[in-house]
């Protein structure tokens, strides 16, 4: 196992895929605090804190592309069956590419982190959440980061067709992201519309408050919570409760990771590799 990630890690710091992810990062980074620079709104509170907050919502979907490609090419170019030949176990080989994947996805969301925070403090200003809430978001970040690369990671070892891989990485990715969305929208209804007044051929009027016909409750309400857990749904909700992250989010990051762990290493087992 040690030699395998020793190998995967090598292939790793060569890899153009990562490097790519990372610049993708890095160049997006430089951009929010380009967008967000004006000289009158300088120092003004809360600015770094939303741009800082935007790499929980990129992590998903860069990664879906770097973990296709990376364990896609292990297929191709014959390096997967070459492990196995030389005695190395299923189980080793299918850990080893998630530990390395998992470890790319956090290096990468560095490649947004440091811009923001080496160029982002003195040119907006300091963050205004406290530091315990700023290291809480970006290691629910972090668990989530990994719990998506556990994802991609069973698609990609149970696939060898690297653009099949790539596409169905990519839309995962990208679904799980516009569900968290419309998620977010449905369960931050309120239950009932105020009331207010409006002029209606001159005269005031006033409309009594009443129930919101929108608002998701009972039976429903509860399914749409427990899918705005799911990692990439998540991301959406880690952005609205930056300062206060629920402290189960983490655990179904992590039960999510084992359990895509799980299935992923049972059928690879079974898997002929070609």
């Amino acid at each position: 196992m040690r030699n395998l990630l020793c190998a995967n890690f090598s292939r790793l710091w060569r890899s153009a895929a990562f490097w790519v992810c990372a610049g993708v990062m890095f160049a997006i980074s430089i951009f929010e605090l380009a967008v967000s620079y004006q000289p009158r709104l300088q120092g003004a509170a809360g600015i770094l804190d939303n741009r800082y907050m935007i790499f929980a919502l990129l992590s998903g979907v860069v990664l879906s592309a770097f973990c296709s490609l990376f364990i896609g090419s292990e297929y191709s170019d014959g390096t997967m069956r070459n492990k196995i030949a030389v005695g190395h176990s299923r189980t080793a080989v299918y850990l080893s590419n998630l530990a390395v994947c998992a470890a790319a996805g956090i290096l990468a969301c560095f490649g947004y982190i440091l811009p923001m925070v080496v160029v982002g403090v003195p040119l907006l200003g300091p963050f205004t959440m406290s530091a315990a809430s700023l290291a809480w978001f970006t290691l629910c970040a972090f668990i989530m980061t990994a719990a998506l690369c556990a994802f991609f990671t069973m698609i990609a070892m149970l696939n060898q067709n690297k653009a099949v891989v790539a596409i169905i990485c990519i839309f995962l990715a990208y679904f799980l992201l516009f569900l968290g969305i419309y998620l977010n929208s449905r369960l931050t209804e309120q239950a009932t519309i105020p009331a207010r007044e409006y002029i209606e051929n001159g005269q005031i009027m006033v409309r009594e408050a009443m129930p919101n016909p929108g608002y998701v409750q009972g039976m429903k309400r509860t399914i749409f919570e427990r899918l705005y857990d799911l990692p990439g749904c998540q991301a959406v909700q880690l952005l609205a409760t930056a300062e206060a992250c629920p402290a189960r989010l983490p655990l179904v990051n992590l039960l999510a990771a084992a359990a895509s762990t799980g299935v992923g290493l049972a059928l690879f087992r079974r898997k002929d590799l070609k």
